[in-house]
């Protein structure tokens, strides 16, 4: 009889094992599908970066209930920094498994922010008073369009890292490991 229960337990863990290793491999491919499609991995921003970003934006009077949007906003770090701020914040990302964390974490901390798993390339964002990426260079020349055609004057472009393409830089944040470009258009 011991040995019966010992067998059955087995089995369980053993179809347990066969589910969550269905499931890493679903988000492993879903992470490498969106990785080819964009050409830009996860990396997450540095909290005290985040916090020196809004802090420039606060020297620069962006008020309160302003629309910042963070294009490609992993798992909605900077969007829920900026809502403790006091912004209203939108962010896009492609990546099913970043995306699911950050919905978690708006659930945990009943939060307002809006994540949304869209492209941001295909979505009107020209209601946007500041804007934060953290991108890669590859990608920026076609963002720099994308936010050139799209945004109304005025707007406060951050780029976490990679300056963005033929664009002039109004000032440079001393964040590390990576600079922060900023830009006003």
């Amino acid at each position: 009889m011991n040995i019966f229960y010992f067998l059955i337990i087995l089995y369980i863990l053993f179809v347990i094992i066969i589910i969550f290793s269905l499931i890493f491999l679903f988000f492993l491919l879903q992470a490498i599908i969106t990785i080819i499609r964009t050409k830009v991995p996860f990396a997450r921003t540095p909290d005290e970066n985040i916090e020196k970003i809004l802090a420039e934006l606060k020297k620069r009077n962006i008020p309160p209930g302003s629309l910042l949007y963070d294009l490609g906003c992993g798992d909605g770090g900077a969007l829920f920094k900026a809502e403790k701020h006091g912004y209203r914040a939108i962010g896009y990302e492609l990546s099913l498994y970043q995306y699911l964390r950050g919905l978690i974490k708006k659930k945990l901390n009943r939060s307002k922010v809006k994540i949304i798993r869209k492209d941001f390339m295909r979505q009107d964002i020209s209601d946007a008073d500041v804007i934060f990426t953290f991108l890669v260079g590859g990608v920026m020349s076609r963002v720099g369009e994308k936010l050139k055609n799209n945004l109304k004057k005025g707007t406060i472009v951050i780029s976490y890292g990679f300056a963005i393409t033929n664009w002039k830089i109004d000032k440079i944040l001393e964040t590390k490991p990576s600079l922060t470009y900023i830009y006003r258009t």
